[in-house]
């Protein structure tokens, strides 16, 4: 499947040769189930992307912290109005789909899924009309995509300009954020980091001078892009770093080639899960904020109860960075059916308890 741009995302390439077995994957599911570190470790001072689940102190209150949003007992969900829960299209959101209504499934609440709906701007339309009542969005795609507005400059200020929007345009309202984000990264061989002593994309500087020495793999539209490598330039001094276009999917082959030392990918990509590969923090959020959250109609989270909201927070809290990436190895890398993985992982965690 290409990868296509969407929303000003792009689009996951779905893999089928996966770099972890599919008993390996079944495993780091398992111990990523309920896992994540974002309760116990500090959050950063500042309001840039932290590494893992290091949730930046100005989104802490906005975010469902692992650990520390309880799933209501029994059936709350039982006679209430039927939900109609839509998502976009690409793997990784059938998964959020998925977990989602499973969830509510699981609470008693009568789901209806429209998987595969589109982008964000199509899928912003179906909400606006009332085809559908919910779905898990990328809060920076809702404030540049879809409201057409500037990127802002921190994760809280991203939620609330996404949640504001939802709010006076769309009647609907945002729940509380993932730990995870999935927006662009940098990443480079483990053994070229400790060869270099890397960490942040700024320490391409020790490499060679404005980044010399290194060439960045990835796709066309991140070498013009300010959430690209013009914003390397201009916030990190990295004018000399060298660009090769690949094909979507194919900069880590670039990477395990030699033929790049560095390569523009996903902050949840199932290949970070290993360790062959380090992804190096963006101290000062030139590639965004893209926390997940579900877009709920406000009538919808009146009709359906506080229990209903609960429930999505639940599942919002387990989303640590290492939980996503593993279910986007079973899935992405090993075909496996969401549902089916989305099951799973749920269950693993207590959903039916």
């Amino acid at each position: 499947m290409p990868t296509t741009t969407t929303g000003g995302r792009r689009a996951r390439r779905l893999s089928l040769v996966g770099s972890v077995g599919l008993a390996a994957a079944t495993a780091m599911l398992l111990a990523a189930c309920g896992g994540g570190g974002s309760s116990s470790a500090p959050p950063p001072s500042s309001s840039a992307p932290a590494a893992a689940d290091q949730v930046p102190a100005d989104a802490v209150p906005v975010t469902a912290q692992t650990g520390q949003v309880q799933l209501p007992p029994g059936k709350p969900g039982a006679g209430k109005p039927v939900v109609i829960l839509g998502d976009k299209n690409f793997p990784e959101e059938y998964v959020l789909g998925q977990l989602y209504a499973q969830a509510l499934q699981a609470k008693g609440y009568t789901v209806q899924l429209k998987p595969n709906i589109g982008g964000s701007e199509l899928i912003d339309t179906a909400f606006a009309s009332n085809q559908i009542n919910i779905y898990p969005e990328y809060l920076g795609e809702i404030v540049t995509s879809v409201a057409k507005q500037p990127a802002p400059p921190s994760a809280s200020a991203t939620y609330n300009a996404a949640k504001q929007f939802e709010e006076s345009q769309r009647q609907g309202t945002v729940l509380l954020q993932t730990p995870f984000q999935d927006t662009d990264t940098v990443v480079v061989p483990t053994a070229y980091a400790q060869q270099h002593q890397l960490a942040a994309v700024p320490d391409l500087n020790k490499v060679g001078p404005g980044g010399q020495g290194v060439t960045l793999a990835g796709q066309i539209e991140f070498k013009t892009r300010a959430t690209g490598l013009v914003g390397m330039q201009q916030q990190y001094g990295l004018t000399n770093v060298g660009f090769l276009s690949t094909p979507a999917g194919s900069q880590y082959q670039a990477l395990d080639q030699g033929a790049a030392q560095a390569a523009d990918a996903f902050s949840t990509d199932y290949q970070l899960l290993t360790n062959k590969y380090t992804a190096l923090s963006d101290p000062k959020g030139i590639f965004g904020f893209q926390y997940v959250a579900p877009v709920v109609k406000q009538s919808v989270v009146q009709a359906e109860g506080p229990e209903f909201s609960q429930t999505l927070n639940w599942v919002s809290s387990l989303l640590s960075t290492k939980a996503i990436q593993a279910l986007n190895q079973q899935v992405q890398g090993n075909g496996a059916d969401p549902a089916a993985v989305s099951a799973q992982f749920l269950q693993a965690n207590g959903v039916n308890k």
